[in-house]
């Protein structure tokens, strides 16, 4: 494609927020949604300037700052030039002509297919879901006395520790999403507050994200937290004998992997809350190479529904408002892997049906039946 063809724009985006995050994670959000009104994708980018009083707080190797950046791009990343000045962020786009468009997966073209596994989609503003999980979260580890605990080397190798009242209890570990490449443990204490209630000691890991970290080490990193725990087991004070695993979106993926694993400790349960069970379409969409698919035979190894079906016990459960694509995964993971009929919650896309643990619910009921069956 010739260099004519190529249409060039900057789009802008300020904020008033005082704390650089806070700031950076506006302007970015204002700049993702001109790009969108423009016909542009992130991908589109070329470059970011950030111009700020002090340009140095807005640095992405600032664990806050890179944690900002990727609620809102994951793991894309452009050149940065920083300059001094009132706070603003400029990307320059390059947007191609449209092309006549051609399927590249069962029948859907690349945008098709990229809509049908975009869930932030389903969300108007999803920066007020980020705002409310943080806030949310930062409230459960304080009350619940959280033990922040590293279960190995890397800086995100680390999970949340909230004991039970008794030293028998069975552990619950839960799995955040994020497509591998965004979110933390931080944002999400409060999705254990239903099976802390039942008397579940609860464990909610971090791990290292895609692009840094390829899927496939990460899914080795699970092992290592989960080895940790069971050889923690007694000082932690849970029964490592009924260890039960939880997992939403990608989480949902690495839980499963953790369950087929052979090497990994026995799981005695797992949870698979709108998880995606089968890369092969992601590695047709830039996010495959993002995540560290270097080809189809890898999307297949790193794919659950392919595995051996483990001596687990299995719930499935989305929203009813996902996408057919997310619905057609977790059916398709329920035949290979014998489980019940995914469980569809009304009303629910594939975020607020998180809130259904915290309280009384149909999937809070499924959770403790799969983990006490």
């Amino acid at each position: 494609m010739s260099h004519s063809e190529m249409r060039f724009i900057t789009v802008r985006g300020t904020s008033a927020q005082q704390a650089p995050d806070h700031a950076l994670r506006e302007a970015l959000s204002l700049v993702a949604a001109d790009l969108a009104k423009q016909g542009a994708a992130p991908a589109d980018m070329l470059r970011l300037r950030i111009h700020a009083p002090e340009p140095q707080a807005f640095h992405l190797s600032r664990r806050e700052i890179d944690l900002a950046w990727r609620e809102v791009f994951g793991g894309l990343r452009r050149p940065i030039f920083f300059g001094q000045g009132a706070f603003a962020v400029e990307a320059d786009a390059a947007i191609a002509p449209p092309r006549d468009a051609a399927p590249i997966w069962r029948g859907m073209t690349m945008g098709e297919l990229a809509r049908a596994y975009a869930p932030r989609l389903q969300v108007p503003d999803m920066q007020s879901v980020f705002a409310e999980w943080n806030a949310d979260g930062a409230v459960a580890r304080q009350n619940a006395g959280a033990l922040d605990l590293y279960y190995g080397r890397g800086r995100d190798e680390m999970l949340d520790f909230y004991p039970a009242a008794r030293a028998d209890a069975p552990l619950w570990v839960f799995l955040h999403g994020g497509y591998w490449q965004a979110c933390t443990k931080d944002q999400h204490g409060q999705f254990a507050e239903g099976m802390r209630a039942q008397g579940f000691a609860v464990a909610v890991l971090d791990y290292p994200l895609c692009p840094e970290t390829p899927l496939a080490e990460i899914v080795l990193s699970l092992r290592h937290a989960l080895q940790f725990l069971v050889g923690q087991s007694a000082a932690l004070g849970f029964d490592p004998a009924r260890l039960h695993l939880a997992g939403h979106s990608a989480g949902a993926h690495l839980a499963a992997m953790a369950a087929a694993d052979p090497h990994g400790p026995d799981i005695a349960s797992v949870l698979l809350l709108s998880g995606v069970f089968d890369l092969d379409p992601l590695f047709h969409l830039p996010m495959g190479r993002m995540i560290g698919l270097s080809d189809r035979d890898e999307a297949r190894a790193l794919s659950p529904l392919f595995c051996p079906q483990p001596k687990t016990r299995v719930g499935l459960v989305l929203g009813a408002l996902e996408t057919d694509e997310f619905k057609r995964q977790s059916a398709e993971m329920a035949v290979a892997w014998g489980a019940q009929t995914p469980l569809h919650l009304d009303k629910c896309h594939h975020f607020n049906l998180l809130e259904e643990l915290r309280r009384p619910s149909a999937l809070l009921d499924l959770a403790l039946l799969t983990a006490t069956t």
